[in-house]
């Protein structure tokens, strides 16, 4: 295991016993968990940073809401309760998952044991009742973070207990969806329930969440005219009706014959927090369980025979031509359900070395309790699920001994050597992850896994793979101020990472015994030097220079995870180089009587970026593999324009926007030169937010959203410039309003809409239909 109960306990006792001396003079006046103990990181880095006050115009169910409008960001959330969050910063797309570290009160949700949709944050593991300040830092420019930071660090922080807090918070939200046959209405609801409060010089903090929502179908089921084994187009099957005519995103003629229906998704969270003061030490502890299920068990099948059933079976015939509905031998049908129990722990401490130097230590586990899904291979519906389920069985997947542990110890002081002038940082990091990867066959009519199955088999057509991970890294960062109007920052950081423990599982499909590949361990360290200096005109501008070189090392489902099948599989490399970018960033900041206005100029070069590629299987063969080969150099180009205005025209209207123009070329790929020239993926040419509230009374608020953005290219080739079809990665104008009624002094109501003219368009999955929202929350704050 990747760790024991007695790792976690002498990492408590170090974090309590190395504490001499209380650190309250660092806080805010608005005091919340990890306050900022390296100033220079925040100073050197392009920055966003708002109050939760500062969103009253959003539409807020979850914690991945409250960034929705950050500028240089892309969330996509494609439903609520969505697990598969992914998050992009300018040059770095949605599924560059290891590209973006995500914190709550210092303590890590981002998921860097996998990329893509599977690496999402674990945005479920906080409820955005309990955030006070978010803040976005774009680039690897401090120090202090690793090369990780390539796209984005977001800081959630939350308030500090320290007077009695009580909320109850219950919400609604329904959506109209009409698409492809499908005339519904999909709804569900949030409950929230905080306490928080001091005792002595003790904080508690105690919360309950659960939602409950089910989404617009996923993932539309689509099917060209099959080919026989001399290559001609085929036309045997069954005759059926109700299928729609439609093309692919590369303006391929398709039938759509049904999709996924409804995901539904519970979540529930249970969180405690903890915050003790004393004479020697703040001391500050988590702990969050969740327990999380989906299930999509309500798939639409569109197709019905002559004698007016529904059609599962594997061909069906629609004017003289065979079509499947069948994809690497198994129905598209077949009903899915995942259950996920997920531990997260942090405990840190913070204290004063000396009159001048602040310390901060920090320990967090994560423990993938259980996590498993099961895909019944067939649909139970079917006349043939029992035959189907003796032939192939069905897939269960499971992840055992997965998660991780993370400690960083940071010392600072703002008067090196009792120079004022003169400000120094030092850090230790290290961690630690592991990952195994389970694949089963399943039989769905005991339900229960089959006992023979051993790494993977010939009815899954996958194999188990897995491994671990661990870097020690240390940094420093070093400032100076120069005079009133200079200022100087130079920052290096020395990683030295490690994989081990690889293990990868093939499945032979003649039906012979599977092989497995054992890889012992694999090696790299690196430095990464920053500089930035910054001149300030006058106390009302500001011009900054940032330059920073950073390494991304591989995850291990990068370097471990594989996966097989009759068409093709994913292939993982354990031998990959770390992604290796230089980046800079120009900035220019005005502040003005009512607000400010900041311009952000950026180019980056990334050499090695790690991205799923597909590689034909031989010669003139439909057949593909995707690997994890690296694209040999990205350049990324773009300018930034962001204004913030508190007080327009008059005290009571508030208006944010921003505006993003971001250019990513692929410039040099040795393993396919054809790209060269091409957009990378998933990353949009334009993207603005606007955010606008108006304060009618003392009572009420109203305000609007607008989020838009261009369309972009979800592959490599740039061959999918189809508009509004499935597996497109569409342009969007989506405008959200929202009313806030303060009902009585401790109840407050909301009404909202998100997509208000209910704009169709794909991140390969539908976006949500035009959406409505209605909460209540009582809240007594003394």
């Amino acid at each position: 295991m990747f760790c024991s109960p007695c790792r976690l306990a002498a990492a408590v006792s170090l974090a309590i016993c190395s504490v001499v001396v209380c650190a309250d003079s660092t806080l805010e006046e608005i005091r919340v968990f990890a306050q900022d103990i390296i100033p220079d990181t925040v100073s050197i880095s392009p920055t966003s940073k708002f109050n939760i006050e500062d969103l009253d115009s959003v539409n807020i169910t979850t914690a991945e809401d409250i960034l929705t409008h950050a500028p240089s960001l892309a969330v996509r959330r494609r439903f609520i309760g969505d697990p598969n969050g992914v998050v992009g910063a300018r040059g770095s797309n949605m599924f560059q998952t290891p590209r973006t570290l995500v914190y709550v009160d210092g303590m890590p949700i981002h998921y860097h044991l996998q990329t893509r949709f599977r690496g999402s944050p674990r945005w479920s593991l906080v409820s955005p009742d309990e955030v006070q300040v978010a803040e976005v830092l774009y680039g690897p420019y401090s120090a202090e973070y690793s090369g990780n930071a390539m796209g984005a660090v977001i800081n959630l922080k939350t308030r500090k207990p320290q007077s009695k807090r009580v909320v109850v918070e219950a919400a609604y939200f329904a959506q109209d969806y009409e698409r492809l046959s499908i005339d519904d209405t999909f709804d569900g609801y949030r409950f929230y329930s905080g306490y928080e409060n001091s005792y002595g010089n003790l904080g508690v903090f105690a919360s309950y969440t659960r939602l409950e929502n089910d989404s617009h179908p996923q993932t539309e089921f689509r099917s060209s005219i099959t080919t026989d084994n001399s290559g001609a187009l085929a036309t045997g099957g069954t005759p059926v009706t109700g299928a729609i005519a439609g093309i692919t995103e590369q303006g391929e003629p398709v039938l759509f014959f049904g999709n996924s229906g409804p995901e539904r998704a519970i979540t529930n969270l249970y969180k405690t927090k903890f915050v003790y003061d004393f004479d020697a030490v703040e001391l500050r502890a988590t702990i969050a369980y969740e327990d999380r299920t989906r299930s999509e068990e309500r798939s639409n099948n569109f197709l019905v025979d002559a004698g007016g059933n529904s059609f599962y079976e594997n061909s069906f015939n629609v004017d003289g031509f065979q079509y499947s509905t069948f994809e690497f031998g198994r129905s598209l049908f077949q009903d899915r359900t995942l259950e996920r129990e997920s531990l997260l722990l942090g405990v840190g401490a913070r204290f004063n070395v000396s009159n001048t130097w602040i310390a901060d230590a920090f320990y967090s586990y994560f423990d993938l309790i259980r996590d498993e899904e099961i895909r019944t291979g067939e649909n139970p519906a079917s006349p043939n699920f029992v035959q189907a389920n003796n032939d192939f069985r069905a897939r269960l997947t499971s992840y055992d001994d997965t998660g991780w542990d993370i400690f960083d110890l940071k010392f600072s002081t703002q008067s090196l050597l009792g120079d004022d002038r003169r400000r120094l940082a030092v850090g230790f990091h290290y961690d630690s992850y592991e990952l195994n990867f389970i694949v089963d066959d399943y039989n769905s009519i005991t339900r229960q896994r089959d006992a023979d199955d051993a790494d993977g088999s010939l009815f899954t057509g996958r194999g188990d793979s897995g491994g671990k991970a661990r870097t020690y890294a240390a940094f420093v960062q070093y400032g100076m101020r120069l005079s009133d109007k200079w200022d100087l920052s130079f920052g290096l950081r020395y990683e030295d990472w490690q994989a081990s423990d690889g293990f990868i599982a093939a499945t032979n499909f003649g039906g012979g015994p599977n092989t497995v590949t054992f890889i012992d361990k694999v090696s790299k360290q690196g430095w990464s030097p920053k500089f930035s200096f910054t001149y300030s005109p006058s106390n009302a501008q500001n011009i900054r220079y940032s330059v920073a070189r950073a390494l991304r090392f591989p995850v291990v489902e990068e370097l471990f995870l594989n996966g097989s099948d009759l068409a093709g599989g994913s292939v993982a490399d354990p031998n990959l180089e770390p992604e290796d970018g230089v980046f800079h960033n120009l900035s220019f900041r005005q502040q003005l009587d009512t607000g400010s206005i900041t311009l952000n100029f950026f180019y980056d070069t990334v050499e090695e970026t790690i991205f799923n590629q597909e590689v034909a299987v031989g010669s003139g063969s439909s057949n593909t593999v995707e690997t994890f080969l690296p694209i040999s150099e990205v350049r990324t180009q773009g300018s930034e324009f962001v204004a913030s205005f508190p007080s327009l025209f008059i005290d009571d209207i508030s208006l944010t926007v921003n505006l993003v123009y971001t250019d990513t070329e692929i410039t040099k790929n040795a393993n396919n030169t054809d790209i060269i020239g091409n957009r990378f993926p998933r990353i949009a040419r334009w993207r603005s937010n606007l955010l606008l509230n108006y304060n009618v009374s003392d009572v009420l608020d109203v305000g609007t959203t607008i989020r838009t953005a261009s369309d972009t290219f979800g592959t490599l080739d740039n061959s999918d410039n189809v508009d509004r079809v499935f597996g497109t990665h569409d342009k969007f104008t989506f405008v959200g309003l929202k009313a806030n009624w303060q009902a009585l002094d401790d109840i407050k109501l909301s009404f909202g809409v998100d997509n208000v003219f209910d704009y169709q368009a794909y991140v390969r999955f539908p976006y949500p239909a035009r959406t409505f929202y209605l909460s209540a929350k009582y809240l007594i704050a003394e």
